[in-house]
């Protein structure tokens, strides 16, 4: 991995650590946001927590449900709404206050469990996996 991609991605999980998901469903693209709810049962067999790792450095990002909705923040952070993206159940959408966009997908494990998030930054290139500790 070269020095400017090991720079984006340790600027990206440090972004994670300090991510604060501020907008409103409805600043959202709606072409890119599912029109009906996620199935409460994903949902919750998605809430836990997940720990990221880069380069040594460590960060745990809570995913909890709260009236139908998945909800998701750093560790001692207010969650924020995460919304479904369009035609992908276990993708969902948050955006940074400066508007940078996270994809946060869930993956389920070989034992049919979902343990595994990818948090992808498009606007940066970056991919960061993560996996449940609670």
């Amino acid at each position: 991995m070269t020095n400017g991609k090991r720079y984006l991605l340790k600027t990206a999980l440090a972004g994670l650590m300090c991510l604060s998901l501020g907008l409103s469903a409805a600043a959202l693209d709606p072409s890119i946001i599912q029109d009906k709810k996620v199935d409460p049962e994903v949902l919750e067999q998605i809430a836990g927590d997940y720990e990221f790792e880069y380069q040594g450095q460590y960060m745990v990002f809570v995913f909890t449900v709260e009236e139908g909705n998945l909800m998701g923040a750093p560790e001692n952070e207010t969650p924020d709404t995460l919304e479904p993206m369009a035609d992908k159940e276990t993708t969902f959408l948050g955006y940074s206050p400066e508007g940078a966009e996270y994809q946060f997908a869930f993956k389920k494990d070989a034992d049919g469990k979902y343990t595994i998030c990818v948090v992808n930054i498009p606007a940066m290139g970056i991919e960061v996996e993560g996996f449940r500790v609670k």
